[in-house]
């Protein structure tokens, strides 16, 4: 076939492909749970047939013999020559893994077909029933058959073992794969890792399986290339014994969720699918372009309507006027006719999305050794389809996290009173302008206490703080990145991360997420969604010279302030919201830094507005407020780049660009501010005291803090490179993430005596407006919560030499000095 066949026909290939895919493993799913039903065999069998049919048009000949394999065993379970048992499953379920991830590749304009070989005689052993044994998923896609000759590649066994002590390991784990990589296929690691793992879990040593035409001398020589590697072995691979085949490979290839073992599934409950309909393929970029004529369309009608207003205050009487006012308001409805059907095109029945999740948790079940079954309702409601993509992450994060930390195993629920099979519920409805997507189990629940007891172990409240706060509040902490109650880790859910990204993800969709929960009785996750990102209604406000279009959808409330209520805390202004203190931002100042509020301007009352998003409020002043619009969405061009605060542009109807804001970036904006917000002050309500958290280190007999605001990290120490010349204070220069951070010797700044280091010597990461850098200490000694009556202004101010301290906190008998963070850095620098 020519390049240019293969281009003409590779895109309704693909399609094909991707639905019969899905047809296949909702087909599988059904046989596996209902045994061998003449219905669902034929219905596999004909999906077979037309796969091997379009895979040998293409000159696939690989993925047509695998097809060919497959049809005779679909064939052999119709006629009852063979049953279905859960060792043939899993090799089905694989076989479907490596047409999927064929099919990734030829997304990619990588044609060439994969090894699958191995694969191929496993399914004629199973054909003619005989038993096989069974390697991992990504193994039985790629790997060479048993009987390739010695010119073909050989699997290779790779095991390393980092040094003890060595910062940084991912970094050395990631190396060591990449230089495998480009030796050959990495099948397998053990453990699976990352760039953002911890030291901690890559302290065992790390299983690599490689198929390379590679020798063992020269990867053993590649490899110990790579530094702080105490140990490097490279061998043959052996097959193994069914059992120890499985423990001892974990294959990082395969289908990104889950490992493939034999316990026998628990039977997945899916209700009927929706009946097709007759549809016409049409390109994606196509419909893109017709939906931003519509945009162009829908501006210019509201153009064309100012311009009639206009005209009708000058022409009243004309008799024209009178018609071109019915013209522009049939032409409105057309528009706006022609708009809501154009957004239709973009929205898709989100069953293209839960249609996945049968098989995830099918093979959840499996790896998790528990008995899952899943209801799935509302498949039939609409999504734009540009965000089914966005919050499929999320949603298998949080299907993860139910199945592994929220089911109990059968034997626990046994005990408890509950059906041995834990039941997932996932359900999809509109409401309003919105979609809610929500994901319920019938598990364990969420013990408040223990994320109350966690959250204060890490440092991220205080023991006072967490006693003031309620049961949703807490709950709501298992959003703080690194917050886990798992017992231990496991490879399903994670490692104590994760739901602070489901959350960050959502909440750029202009999203929200909560938390329901009850111990013993199970949680409900809840996802809210606009139903798209491309038109969305919002509020026009003026500021200075420029109209800027806010998102209807995160404003909570609007009224109006004078300008001498606006108060200052710890330099940042703030507002009184019925006894809640939320900090207050000026939109001129953000997007104009520098501009200063005039005297005739601060006798005004201030339009406010009070923008949310989950449980966050800021308070936003803007000059003037001009009126609701639904506006449609341009994306900055990249030549622009990127704009603080800004999300995009639209088009008003006077053709001027309006800017639109973005809340997600004032939200991080107003978080990362010098005083935390949002939480009443239960305790001291009423006494205006704010509470403010120390970092606290101990230095001969004296107690100093740091803000914890100013804190971005705090390490173990790391290893330094010195820098030849350096001032005494200097300790020298560490990598952290691709970046090369000064350390500097805080006692040694302080005029004290040296210390040698210790496992306790902790670097604490402090950005100043420029830059971080990183400050040497002894040892961490706790986060203390001290509240402002708690600061002695007198012994400030008696005190002498004290230009890096900006106050002195009294908690219970000790008096903590407060290290002034522009001060400290400012002297840090000029000593070197």
């Amino acid at each position: 076939m020519s390049d240019f066949q293969m281009e003409v026909y590779m895109g309704v290939f693909l399609d094909e492909l991707s639905e019969q895919l899905l047809l296949l493993d909702k087909s599988l799913l059904e046989l596996e749970e209902n045994g061998s039903k003449p219905e669902t065999i034929q219905t596999i069998f004909r999906i077979a047939h037309t796969l091997k049919g379009s895979a040998a048009a293409m000159g696939f000949d690989k993925l047509k013999e695998m097809m060919h394999k497959l049809e005779n065993i679909f064939d052999h379970l119709r006629n009852n020559r063979i049953q279905v048992n859960t060792e043939l499953m899993n090799v089905l379920f694989q076989s479907i893994d490596y047409m999927k991830q064929q099919r990734e590749l030829f997304l990619k304009g990588n044609y060439e077909e994969q090894a699958v070989e191995h694969l191929i005689a496993v399914l004629e052993q199973l054909s003619h029933g005989d038993r096989v044994v069974l390697l991992e998923p990504a193994l039985m896609a790629v790997s060479e058959p048993v009987q390739s000759v010695t010119a073909e590649p050989e699997l290779l066994s790779i095991r390393i073992l980092i040094e003890p002590g060595s910062v940084m390991k991912a970094v050395r784990a990631v190396l060591v794969l990449r230089e495998l990589q480009e030796m050959g296929d990495v099948l397998s690691t053990q453990p699976n890792f990352n760039a953002s793992s911890t030291d901690e879990d890559l302290e065992a040593p790390i299983h690599f399986l490689i198929s390379t035409n590679q020798g063992c001398k020269e990867i053993q020589e590649r490899i110990n290339r790579i530094s702080q590697l105490s140990e490097v072995i490279v061998g043959p691979f052996h097959s193994q014994p069914e059992d120890q085949v499985r423990e001892s490979t974990r294959s990082s290839t395969s289908t990104p969720d889950v490992e493939h073992k034999t316990a026998k599934p628990a039977p997945t409950v899916v209700k009927e699918a929706a009946a097709v309909s007759h549809t016409v393929r049409v390109d994606v970029q196509r419909l893109e372009h017709l939906i931003n004529l519509v945009g162009e369309l829908l501006i210019d009608n509201t153009r064309l309507v100012e311009v009639k207003k206009r005209l009708q205050d000058k022409y009243k009487q004309d008799s024209d006027i009178h018609l071109l006012e019915d013209i522009t308001h049939h032409l409105g409805k057309i528009v706006s006719n022609m708009r809501d059907g154009m957004m239709k095109t973009r929205m898709i029945p989100i069953e293209q999305l839960f249609s996945r999740f049968p098989r995830l948790i099918r093979d959840l079940s499996q790896t998790a050794n528990k008995e899952i079954a899943l209801t799935i309702e509302g498949k039939e409601t609409e999504l734009d389809r540009t965000l089914i993509e966005e919050i499929s992450d999320p949603l298998i994060h949080i299907l993860r996290n139910a199945a592994d930390h929220g089911l109990e195993t059968p034997d626990q629920r046994e005990a408890a009173g509950k059906p041995r099979k834990g039941h997932i519920r996932m359900k999809a409805a509109h409401e309003e302008n919105s979609i809610v997507i929500t994901v319920t189990d019938d598990g364990r629940g969420i013990d408040p206490e223990r994320i109350r007891k966690k959250a204060v172990d890490k440092g991220f409240i205080s023991e006072e703080e967490s006693q003031l706060m309620t049961e949703k509040e807490i709950i709501k902490l298992i959003f703080h990145s690194g917050m886990s109650t798992a017992e231990q880790v496991t490879e399903l859910s994670g490692r104590g991360v994760g739901m602070d990204i489901v959350r960050s993800h959502i909440e750029k969709l202009n999203g929200l997420i909560d938390i329901e929960t009850a111990i013993g009785n199970g949680t409900t996750i809840t996802l809210k969604l606009p139903l798209t990102l491309a038109i969305i209604r919002s509020l026009l406000v003026r500021q200075g010279q420029r109209t800027i279009a806010v998102p209807l959808s995160n404003i909570i409330e609007i009224f109006r302030y004078n300008e001498q209520e606006i108060q200052l805390l710890h330099g940042q202004e703030i507002c009184h919201v019925r006894g809640e203190i939320l900090p207050l931002l000026r939109l001129n100042t953000l997007l104009s830094p520098g501009n200063s509020l005039n005297e005739e301007a601060s006798k005004t009352k201030k339009s406010i507005l009070m923008i949310g998003m989950a449980e966050k409020r800021i308070c936003l002043v803007v000059d003037q407020l001009i009126a609701n619009q639904e506006i449609v969405i341009k994306s900055l061009d990249d030549i622009v780049g990127h704009v603080p605060y800004i999300a995009g542009t639209t088009i008003l109807g006077d053709g001027l660009v309006a800017l639109i804001l973005d809340v997600n970036a004032m939200m991080q904006k107003s978080s990362s501010g010098h005083v935390r917000f949002g939480m009443k002050d239960r305790a001291n309500k009423g006494k205006h005291n704010t509470k403010r958290e120390l970092v606290t280190v101990h230095f001969d007999a004296e107690w100093y803090g740091f803000h914890l605001e100013h804190v971005q990290e705090i390490l173990a120490m790391p290893s330094l490179t010195k820098i030849a010349g350096a001032a005494p204070n200097v300790l020298g220069v560490m990598n952290i993430r691709e970046a090369l951070l000064m350390v500097y010797d805080l006692r040694s700044s302080m005029g004290l005596s040296t210390q040698t280091r210790s496992a306790k010597s902790r670097v604490l990461i402090v950005r100043d407006e420029e830059q971080s850098i990183g400050i040497a200490v002894d040892s961490v000694t706790e986060i203390v919560t001290v509240f402002e009556h708690d600061t002695n202004e007198e012994i400030v101010q008696s005190r002498a030499s004290l230009s890096t301290i900006r106050s002195i906190y009294k908690k219970d008998d000790r008096l903590i000095q407060v290290f002034d963070r522009e001060q400290l850095l400012s002297q840090l620098k000029m000593n070197t």
